[in-house]
């Protein structure tokens, strides 16, 4: 019953001419809106504040004005959180930020200084972009590390990093290295690491399962593997956090 009314909606909305951008104008719309390049986007001057004014009161998500604004605030954050982590801005401070507003906005008992709030987010955000920029590599070596990062419990192939970020494997080997002043196999080897001494610090697994859980098929070899990175073993290393 309810799909039909949900269809049914659905098409009365789209007779009436009601229309969201395709994703591909999402797309270069937000990217540019987080790195401050809308006023170039068009003959028209449409300003980055301009912009997520539009964002936010172009539909109703909601009957009653308060729950409708405060959703389409909530959806605002969602979307240029996300956005702003693929452009190079912190994860951890995109994520926690977005949690911020979120419940910011959840506990607004009106909705009077809602384009103030708006603002505010939209600046906050562009300027994690901008700061996330200078301070780390560009877009294609800062996805590449995204990449990796993600699929530390996964086997991290050259080939699919550069898919990935749209490079040849061999360009990226080059670029990576020279950005970082590391190779690839040894980014993954050291974050790799770094994620075991996590694990060993949370005293929730044992060493082969920690080995396992990162794709060392061989105990030996993950010892190895930190020895070489951190002058002990896993073993080792416990004692030293722990004296157990």
């Amino acid at each position: 019953m309810r799909r039909r009314q949900a269809e049914h909606a659905m098409k009365l909305m789209l007779m009436s001419g009601y229309g969201h951008y395709s994703r591909a104008e999402e797309h270069k719309i937000i990217m540019n809106f987080l790195q401050g390049n809308l006023p170039q986007l068009d003959g028209k001057g449409v300003g980055d504040i301009q912009f997520a004014k539009k964002a936010v009161t172009k539909f109703s998500l909601a009957e009653q004005p308060l729950r409708a604004m405060k959703n389409s605030l909530i959806c605002f954050v969602a979307v240029i959180c996300r956005y702003a982590a693929d452009l190079g801005a912190d994860d951890e401070r995109c994520y926690a930020l977005s949690d911020y507003y979120i419940n910011e906005i959840e506990s607004c008992a009106d909705m009077n200084n809602w384009l103030l709030m708006l603002e505010e987010i939209s600046r906050h955000y562009i300027e994690l972009v901008r700061v996330g920029r200078e301070e780390r590599y560009s877009l294609p070596i800062y996805r590449a590390i995204r990449y990796i990062n993600q699929h530390l419990y996964e086997e991290c192939r050259l080939q699919d990093i550069a898919e990935e970020v749209k490079l040849h494997p061999n360009y990226l080997s080059a670029q990576f290295k020279t950005e970082t002043g590391i190779s690839i196999t040894q980014y993954i080897r050291n974050k790799k690491i770094d994620e075991a001494k996590n694990l060993l610090r949370n005293e929730e697994y044992s060493v082969t399962e920690i080995a396992e859980m990162l794709g060392y098929n061989s105990l030996s070899y993950f010892s190895k593997v930190f020895n070489q990175v951190n002058g002990c073993s896993p073993r080792e290393y416990n004692v030293g956090v722990f004296g157990n």
